[in-house]
Order: C-alpha cells, then structure tokens, then sequence
C-alpha cells in the first residue's frame, strides 16, 4: 500500500499572518494542527476526492486557475482558522519522553480553563464561517470542480453540506406518519419537503 505525501495547505508564515500567534512559537508545534485541520474540516467539505486532487494538484503543480481562487479565498482562510482552534490548548504544552510538561514565564500567565473554553469557542465561530463559505461557493459552482460534482464512488469520506456545529444533531427523518417534518440544510435554511407551513 502505498501512502500519499503530507501535503500543506498553509505555511506557518501564512498562519501568523493571520492568526494571533507570536514568532516564537517554534513551526514544528504548528506544523501537525495545520494537518489535523485540512485532514478534518476541509476534507469533510470537499470530500476525499476534492482532498486529494488538490494535494495531487499542489505536488505536481498542476492546481487550475479555478482550484487556486479556491485555495486562496476559501481553503487556505478555513484551514488557518482551525489550525489555530486546535493549536490553543497546545501552546502552553510540552510532549517529551519524560511526561507532558508546561511551560511557563515569569513575565505572563497562563488562562485558565474557563478563558480557554471562551477563546477557543471564539475561534471555532470564524472557523465556521469560513467553511459555510466554502460550502456555500462549492454549491453554487459545482461544475467548476468534476471532483466536487462527480467523486470517486470509493471515497472514504463523502463530502457534507454542514458548516456549523452547535451540539445537537438530529437527523432528517423524512415523511413519520401523515406529516413531514422540516430539516435544516446548512447553508440554505430550513427545507419544508411539502411547503410552508409543514403539511399533516
């Protein structure tokens, strides 16, 4: 079997540009949330297909014109977003052989777990809405891209319409009985299968 290379949608220094992480953070603690990002929530949005022609695309050079506006204005801003929504827990954080360690300095202090839980809550509402903008983009323009519209039918991970996240989900249960019930079609609102308001 043979694996794919790791491929990067975003530089570190593409990270700090826009995210508030100081230089000295060392690129190697940033490096692996970058890939945990692109491997999660952009995937999940373009599905495997997309995920990897555009890593094939940015190995061989050979991404279209259509596939660099999509990195530029819609993937590279989503993959930063949630690079930096997993790397928060992590700053103050040290793996070694010996144990995790924190680290600390005399002239800061740490937040703590309540403030954590807020700035990162913070981040994942941009992080969102950067996704439903690549959601919704894919959606209006899916013959621009054949793996959107036409994926591999071997796909692992199919792509979804879902941007938003908010704890609770309940999925469509389609006609119960006599009566249909709405579903919520993230990005394009509520969907009444027989019109508005829902028939018996």
């Amino acid at each position: 079997m043979s694996y794919s290379p790791i491929v990067q949608f975003i530089s570190t220094e593409y990270l700090r540009s826009v995210v508030p992480i100081e230089s000295n953070v060392d690129d190697e603690k940033l490096i692996p949330h970058i890939i945990v990002s692109q491997d999660t929530h952009v995937q999940a949005s373009i599905g495997e297909s997309g995920y990897n022609a555009l890593k094939n695309g940015i190995t061989g050079n050979t991404l279209t014109s259509d596939e660099v506006y999509l990195m530029k204005n819609f993937i590279q801003p989503l993959t930063a977003q949630y690079a930096y929504y997993y790397i928060l827990p992590f700053l103050n954080y040290k793996s070694t052989n010996k144990a995790i360690s924190k680290e600390s300095s005399e002239y800061s202090q740490a937040i703590d777990l309540e403030e954590m839980k807020y700035l990162r809550n913070s981040v994942r509402d941009i992080a969102e809405f950067y996704q439903r903008r690549l959601v919704k983009y894919l959606l209006d323009y899916p013959s621009l891209f054949t793996w959107y519209s036409n994926p591999n039918s071997k796909d692992n991970l199919n792509k979804t319409t879902q941007a938003y996240f908010s704890g609770v989900y309940s999925p469509y249960p389609g006609n119960t009985g006599t009566r249909n019930i709405p579903t919520y079609t993230e990005p394009y609102g509520t969907l009444y299968p027989c019109g508005f308001p829902p028939c018996n």
